[in-house]
């Protein structure tokens, strides 16, 4: 993939989304749905190569106003995942990051890593003070990635999220820019 990256270390990259890598971007998420979907119910609206492209035009603009950032994550330069900034508060410095990982690619640490170059972008890039990872309280993975990634579970809030018409309870986990540099400092 011929675009801009993030180099996280010999093997992982975040690379600037194009709209050319759609369809390798679509195929990712068509040959492990039921992964990917399990929760992330707005993976279910792209249902089409002109969705994905939609969806990518729509992350452009939104990084071009400075609400949006979206990354894919990238192994070995292969698309293996995505991860971005959403729900951007510029006033405060704050936003959400969210993610998904194609199944075969789990378990290597690649979120991880992928999570903590988004955190170092936003902060020393982008002027984030403030970053949020919501995460469905029966998701281990996603939960365990927060933690070792430095987050602080500040609240448990019920019936806070919708999941395929279900109400879902979601762990809220917060990370200061403040926390995150002292982590590099000790």
């Amino acid at each position: 993939m011929k675009a801009f990256t993030y180099r996280i270390d010999e093997r992982l990259a975040l690379a600037f989304p194009q709209l050319e890598a759609a369809e390798e971007l679509f195929a990712l998420i068509e040959s492990d749905r039921p992964h990917i979907e399990s929760f992330i119910d707005v993976m279910a609206e792209t249902k089409t190569l002109a969705d994905e492209k939609n969806f990518i035009k729509m992350k452009l603009h939104g990084y071009a106003d400075g609400t949006d950032y979206l990354f894919f994550i990238l192994s070995e330069q292969t698309i293996c995942g995505c991860i971005d900034i959403h729900n951007v508060d510029k006033k405060i410095g704050k936003g959400e990051i969210g993610y998904w990982l194609h199944s075969s690619f789990t378990k290597r640490g690649i979120i991880s890593k992928s999570v903590q170059a988004v955190c170092s972008l936003a902060f020393d890039t982008f002027g984030f003070n403030k970053l949020l990872i919501c995460v469905d309280i029966e998701n281990d993975p996603s939960n365990r990635v927060a933690q070792r990634c430095g987050f602080t579970l500040t609240s448990t809030e019920p019936q806070d999220a919708l999941l395929y018409g279900k109400l879902r309870d979601m762990n809220h986990y917060t990370l200061l820019k403040e926390q995150f540099k002292k982590g590099f400092d000790e």
